[in-house]
């Protein structure tokens, strides 16, 4: 017999290259489809999905978290969830210093290629752009008050 109090849940499995971020039951997440935030629900029609670097919001019986994720895809089926990205944080987890100086250096990097057409990934620096990107959001919406103020230091701000 089913277990009546898990029947409106789905299993959500976060799997990067070198760990399982994330196993549980949520009752919804929202992932960052490259057409946009993607809703999940128990039920759910199934289908792959590719997602970009962006934020995942699930809520489960602990209440509503958040965590960031790189590219990658999911695979939707009736009660599971399943994303494989290349890589996932928490917002505790995330060096602000780290992702501004990976923020900038993409930057430099675009610039760069923009004057040289010569660069055999060209993409390469759109991407940890765009990982930078999603991780300072995360943090600007969701980290603590501590990183919110250093991020808000090396921007000048």
């Amino acid at each position: 017999m089913a277990d009546k109090s898990r029947e409106n849940h789905i299993h959500l499995v976060v799997v990067t290259p070198d760990r399982t971020f994330f196993e549980g039951d949520v009752y919804s997440a929202s992932v960052p489809a490259t057409d946009g935030s993607m809703g999940v629900m128990a039920d759910h029609e199934p289908q792959v999905v590719s997602i970009t670097p962006g934020i995942v919001t699930v809520r489960d019986d602990q209440g509503i978290r958040h965590f960031f994720v790189a590219e990658g895809y999911c695979e939707i089926s009736q009660n599971l969830l399943l994303v494989i990205c290349n890589s996932a944080e928490w917002p505790e987890d995330i060096n602000v210093t780290r992702i501004f100086q990976s923020y900038k250096t993409a930057c430099d990097t675009i610039e760069e290629q923009n004057k040289d057409r010569s660069h055999k990934y060209p993409n390469d620096a759109y991407y940890m752009k765009q990982r930078a990107i999603a991780r300072m959001l995360l943090i600007e919406k969701y980290g603590s008050d501590a990183k919110k103020k250093r991020l808000s230091e090396l921007r000048g701000n």
